[in-house]
């Protein structure tokens, strides 16, 4: 399998721009696809992951100007970060319709491709909050425990088709959300380019290898 042709999902993102540096530096032609898109180029591209039609026009796109897509990679997501009962039904959903609906339509539109290609590689970015328990954390829990089951059963159904499907579990990444905490330090955290090494470490490998599940953490593990 050619691994020269990408699109990250979430490129416009402190992960994401890692991860698209990362696959450029190393000769891969990456689509950033974002909705914060500004400027429209060959390999910067628009799209509302949270809709159908959105998502078919930029992998029509996508392959027009760089060819078949044969590893996606979604770093998109949002976060609400509050306890349930301050849970408003509109963060619940929103959430749930970008981290886990967004993936959903992504994951289907590259693997219905991937599928009559020979295989390829589908790779979600999770978190520690898809397998432990933790406060503040309802909404966003809730969907990266729904990717953590999405992530599973796309790799049982590639299997006729190599299919490969990886859930980066991460946690504490230094990003602009915890700039404003000075009391977190980041050599305690995950630098973003920490993340970027390990997607290409995985997104680069032979079909003949499965990575269902990498947990990504920092020194002091879970903060």
């Amino acid at each position: 399998m050619s691994v020269r042709n990408m699109i990250v999902i979430g490129g416009t993102g402190e992960i994401g721009k890692a991860v698209i540096s990362k696959l450029r530096a190393e000769g891969v032609r990456a689509v950033c696809a974002s909705n914060d898109v500004k400027q429209e180029s060959a390999d910067e591209m628009r799209v509302d992951i949270t809709d159908e039609a959105s998502v078919a026009s930029l992998f029509e796109r996508a392959e027009k100007e760089v060819g078949p897509i044969s590893v996606l990679i979604n770093c998109a997501g949002v976060g609400v970060f509050t306890s349930i009962a301050d849970t408003s039904v509109q963060d619940w959903r929103r959430t749930l319709e970008v981290n886990l609906t967004g993936a959903f339509i992504c994951s289907r539109e590259a693997f219905n491709r991937m599928k009559t290609r020979g295989g390829g590689r589908l790779i979600h970015i999770g978190s520690i909050s898809d397998h432990l328990t933790l406060a503040m954390n309802g909404s966003y829990a809730a969907s990266k425990h729904g990717v953590r089951a999405l992530t599973g059963v796309l790799n049982e159904e590639g299997k006729p088709y190599s299919i490969r499907a990886t859930l980066i579990s991460l946690g504490a990444v230094y990003t602009s959300f915890w700039k404003t905490r000075p009391e977190y330090s980041p050599a305690d955290m995950l630098s973003v380019e920490d993340v970027a090494q390990s997607i290409w470490e995985i997104a680069r490998k032979p079909l003949n290898v499965r990575v269902d599940e990498l947990r990504l953490l920092p020194p002091k593990g879970v903060l």
